[in-house]
């Protein structure tokens, strides 16, 4: 092309293997690492002339367009001058002076192109390591300035960061070198300053003041190019640039050499710098350098530049634009996550949070920035940040804005709680106590807590308030006491409950004018009696009080916080608890903890989440110590509702058929008159009222009346409307005015009482909809108490009581899937991941009580996810008796004057369940079953061995003999020695069942062929374990002899005829 005054090097005519490298520099940048790679090891092995060759072909085709030759041949020009130092450095940059700057007469597009293959040499020879340390940089330096200086080239950018990567591998003593190199260039000073001349003399001031102070002094006015007086001049010069993608280098350059120089003044700037761009029209510039200042300005000026009058200044440009105020928010989020100071980071959200413009989605961001990165130590400084947020969201929110913007401050809070301590929860619950049961009109000094909130907090954020208490009742509840010498949980320093302290401060905020409640309590006479209960307990010492006197006491404050929210269900618990109290403190003979869990009960009855956490906190505080019969109320509660349940859906099943054969007869009936439809419809409502109402003498007789009322009418309707009248009697001129009226009154009463039946039905069905799911949300309160008390007592004889009904519950079609099913799985996956030190469960004791009712079961069901969740719970119960150490000789059971091994007894779970699966021809039982229970329990083979052996010679079903011979396969394919012992036993087996196989009539195929497997793996078996056989039984030699002769199946299956053989001769 014209412009390019040099030769082309001639291609060799050597290794064409080494061109197709060329041509994989140009592809994907997996195929221009794979060419760089191979490329470098033909090198390697060639002589000098292709080196040669291909470097020169690389500087080449860094001009190219094609693909992405320039990227790739960059990258393997780098790579060829890494790895062969021979190549000169000077011959090189010559070269490529010679093809990449033009010369002559040349388009601006080869003009780009020509420069992009310079730059890309330029950076190559860099990259590499040629350049440091040589005259060459400096070379190279000055050939880049007219390139940079040019007003017309949109690879600025590529150019100027090559330019100064180059200046920074410079050492400081020698930058007296480069202004020699720029000093043409930069001597007429603000007169033709741009950008690129702007930041790079900046740059140079920043790395040494005192070699560039000459120049500036001379030409730039004052011997520090950022002295505040040259902010004006550096303005104008910032305001002519449009701020593209291939100008941001510079400017950040700039901007970075700017902040790190002795002379930077955030005040100054703010005065004299900012103004004057202060016209809107250069908004990108302004937006980037904003950016870019909070991402690269250090901690200690971080906030001192993000104050009111930089960040009004600087918003001014760009508040309405969504994509600007992105921007910003990105830069000041990846900001927050920077600062490493806690109260650095948290002063600069707060500032962020205020000067920002009011918008939801900012205030989310920084909040949700800041919440990430939230440590320990600083959760009492965000949860302060977030209460201020929350009573002052802001003057430009409202209405739902606002609303949401609060939940979202309350929900932060609490997830960021469970990092701090029991004492900044309680803060958060008392600031979330006051705002959910108080209005607050004034400031009170007394109360720190309580500032009016602008605006008046909606009612939706009053509701969540109320559901964020309870969510922090119930973390302040089950938080750990500082206090070692005790394990109860939700005590404060003091030894008194968190709630204690909390219900104490609502004493005096009841009587507070400017905190008015939102419903006053302090009327009623059952409020007084709560105190004097709890002032009784509290009179007794911590160590005096019994632990009925702590859950009792609990109950109380409990119910005190109810008074809040609900006083109706507040006072009839109040008056259930007292009833229970006074049994305990007169010393009653009744069992006060089945009392007690009864009372628990009836608690959860009522929807409420408050009273659901009451009575889970309280039944924390006992579970361990209550009794079976305690326990066992809560399983029949849970019982008890699921059978309630399961009545309402057949009853629901038997409406739902009413109303589809009701609908099938208005299909059927479709093409009759709908006036017909309406007095059908009427009739059967009323035979319906008077079938309902036959029991009431004085009701059925007036019923009576209105049917044969309405049913004379409809009658007389029907004859008016009907098909086979003639058009003569359908004259109703000739009709009667009154009779007119009464036909009109009878349809009117017709359609009503259609109208009200269809709605009558329909509040019925939206009843049973309500209280089936009040019934689920119950059954989910009980399940509640089930999981703290397996948490809390662990895999003991009382878990093992109530597996059954648990097991029940999975297997109820009522709760097939959804929140019943969901818990209960959870309860069971809680179980099975216990700690060893939680499995304290009696194996001898359950082996005699529990496990019986788990076999039957297990036997009987047809859920298999329940019969899994069995079996594995049997699986549970095993592993604790085969991990416990063995007990001493004398301790040791015998039966006859026989020890009992551990195998046996565990083998004992399990042998009614094979037993069940072999024998019974309609059992729920599946193999996998007993797959699992081989391949867990490895103690078990022998067991299973022996009894699957013994079952191919019982009097049972063909089937099931061959279930057995799957079993024994799958116990063989693990090689235990202790299996292969009894071979014998099993091939004797064999043999029998081959027998009766072959003589039977029509012998099936595949029955011989897998009993006869079944003996050749008993051989390899044995052969692997190193265990002898001596011979094989002759009832098997004899039957496998006769496999051969059997012309129905050697010639049909001639494979059974061979593995026959194989057995045979593997025992010769």
């Amino acid at each position: 092309s014209s412009g390019i005054n040099a030769e082309w090097p001639l291609r060799p005519g050597a290794d064409p293997s080494l061109m197709q490298t060329f041509y994989d520099l140009a592809e994907d940048e997996e195929a221009c690492i794979t060419g760089t790679t191979t490329l470098v090891e033909k090198l390697k092995t060639t002589a000098s002339d292709s080196i040669v060759y291909s470097w020169k072909r690389l500087v080449k085709g860094t001009s190219s367009n094609r693909k992405n030759a320039r990227r790739g041949f960059a990258i393997a020009l780098t790579e060829v001058l890494t790895e062969f130092p021979d190549i000169d450095s000077e011959e090189v940059y010559n070269f490529c002076r010679s093809i990449n700057l033009p010369t002559g007469h040349v388009s601006q597009k080869e003009i780009r192109d020509l420069y992009a293959g310079f730059i890309f040499c330029v950076s190559a020879l860099h990259r590499s390591g040629r350049l440091k340390n040589t005259d060459l940089q400096y070379r190279v330096l000055k050939d880049l300035l007219p390139i940079l200086f040019k007003k017309k080239l949109t690879i600025k950018d590529v150019v100027f960061k090559v330019f100064i990567d180059i200046l920074t591998e410079i050492e400081t003593k020698d930058l007296k070198n480069v202004i020699e190199i720029i000093s043409d260039d930069l001597k007429e000073g603000w007169t033709l300053c741009t950008l690129e001349r702007l930041a790079i003399m900046s740059y140079l001031e920043m790395r040494d003041a005192s070699v560039v102070s000459k120049l500036l002094k001379k030409n730039w006015n004052y011997s520090h190019l950022n002295h505040p007086q040259n902010y004006e001049k550096i303005a104008t010069v910032l305001k002519a640039v449009a701020c593209e993608d291939f100008m941001k280098p510079q400017l950040a350059v700039y901007l970075d050499s700017w902040v790190m120089s002795k002379s930077f003044s955030i005040k100054k700037a703010n005065k004299h710098f900012f103004k004057v761009l202060d016209s809107g029209e250069n908004k990108n510039t302004v937006v980037f350098m904003l950016t870019h200042l909070v991402s690269s300005l250090s901690d200690d000026k971080i906030e001192s530049f993000v104050n009111k009058n930089m960040m009004t200044f600087l918003l001014k440009p760009y508040v309405s634009s969504s994509e600007s105020i992105q921007l910003l928010i990105d830069s000041v989020c990846k900001r927050i996550a920077d600062i490493k100071c806690g109260e650095k980071k948290l002063s600069f959200a707060k500032t962020c949070l205020s000067l920002l413009p009011q918008r939801a989605w900012c205030m989310h961001k920084i909040l949700d920035a800041l919440f990430n990165t939230v440590k320990k130590e600083e959760v009492e400084q965000f949860t302060s940040l977030l209460e201020s947020s929350f009573i002052t969201p802001g003057e430009d929110r409202t209405g739902k804005v606002i609303s949401e913007f609060r939940n979202d401050c309350l929900s932060w809070i609490c997830q960021i709680l469970r990092l701090s301590d029991a004492k900044i929860v309680f803060d958060f619950t008392k600031f979330l106590f006051i705002y959910s049961f108080f209005s607050v009109k004034g400031e009170c000094t007394s109360t720190p807590l309580i500032k009016i909130p602008t605006p008046e907090i909606s009612k939706v954020t009053t509701d969540f308030c109320k559901t964020k208490f309870n969510s922090c009742l119930k973390l302040l509840s089950a938080s750990q006491s500082q206090d070692k010498s005790t394990t109860r949980k939700g005590l404060a320093e003091d030894g008194r409950y968190w709630v204690y302290h909390l219900l104490s401060s609502s004493l005096s905020l009841v009587t507070n004018d400017k905190c008015p409640m939102i419903t006053d309590i302090t009327e009623h006479e059952e409020w007084q009696t709560l105190w004097s209960v709890i002032d009784e307990v509290e009179a007794k010492t911590p160590e005096s009080r019994s632990d009925e006197d702590w859950v009792f006491e609990l109950l109380f404050l409990h119910a005190g916080l109810l008074f809040f929210e609900e006083q109706e269900q507040a006072k009839m618990i109040l008056n259930d608890v007292n009833l229970c109290y006074e049994k305990h403190k007169n010393g009653s003979n009744e069992n006060w903890k089945s009392v007690f869990v009864d009372l628990l009960i009836s608690i959860l009855s009522y929807e409420s989440l408050m009273l659901r956490n009451i009575a889970c906190g309280c039944f924390r505080l006992v579970c361990a110590d209550l009794d079976e019969e305690s326990i066992q109320l809560i399983m029949d509660a849970i019982e008890s509702s699921d059978k309630s349940q399961d009545d309402d859906a057949s009853d629901e099943g038997e409406s739902s058929e009413d109303e589809s054969d009701e609908e099938e007869g208005k299909e059927n009936d479709g093409k009759q008159n709908k006036d017909e439809e309406m007095s059908e419809g009427d009739e059967a409502e009323c035979s319906e009222d008077d079938d309902e109402d036959s029991s009431e003498d004085e009701e059925e007789e007036s019923m009576d009346e209105d049917t044969d009322g309405v049913a004379a009418e409809e009658k007389s309707g029907d004859e008016i409307m009907g098909d086979d009248i003639e058009e003569e009697d359908i004259n109703l001129s000739d009709a009667d005015e009154e009779e007119l009226k009464s036909e009109d009154k009878a349809l009117g009463a017709a359609m009503k009482g259609l109208l009200d039946m269809k709605k009558q039905k329909k509040e019925e069905k939206r009843g049973k909809a309500l209280k089936k799911v009040k019934m689920v949300h119950f059954k989910i309160k009980l399940l509640d108490l089930i999981e703290i008390l397996v948490e809390s007592v662990g895999f003991t004889k009382t878990t093992m009581n109530i597996l059954p009904g648990l097991l029940n519950i999975v297997a109820s079609p009522s709760v097939a899937s959804g929140p019943v099913y969901n818990r209960v799985l959870g309860i069971f996956k809680s179980m099975f991941s216990m700690k060893p030190e939680k499995l304290t469960v009696n194996f001898s004791e359950a082996l005699k009580n529990d496990v019986p009712a788990i076999q039957t079961f297990i036997t009987k069901t047809s859920n298999k996810k329940a019969q899994q969740l069995a079996v594995q719970s049997l699986f549970m119960l095993c592993k604790v008796h085969l991990n416990n150490p063995q007990p001493s000789k004398k301790k040791r059971k015998s039966i006859n004057g026989k020890e009992i091994k551990k195998d046996d007894e565990v083998y004992s779970v399990f042998k009614v369940l094979l037993q069940d699966f072999i024998t019974n021809k309609n059992t729920k039982l599946d193999k996998n079953i007993f797959f699992q229970m081989i391949e867990r329990l490895p103690v078990l083979r022998p067991n299973f061995t022996s009894d699957l052996t013994k079952y191919t010679d019982e009097d049972i079903s063909l089937f099931a003999k061959m279930q057995s011979v799957n079993l024994l396969n799958r116990i063989l394919s693990f090689g235990d020695e202790l299996v292969l012992k009894s071979h014998s036993d099993i091939l004797g087996a064999m043999g029998r069942l081959l027998t009766k196989l072959l003589n039977n009539e029509n012998p099936s195929p595949h029955h011989i062929r897998e009993v006869i497997k079944m003996c050749h793996k008993v051989q390899s078996a044995a052969k692997k374990n190193n265990v002898k056989i001596s011979s094989i039984p002759e009832d098997l030699t004899t039957a496998l002899e006769q496999v051969p002769f059997k012309s129905s199946i050697s010639l049909k299956f001639p494979d059974i005829a061979n593995l026959a053989k194989k057995v045979l001769i593997h025992d010769n």
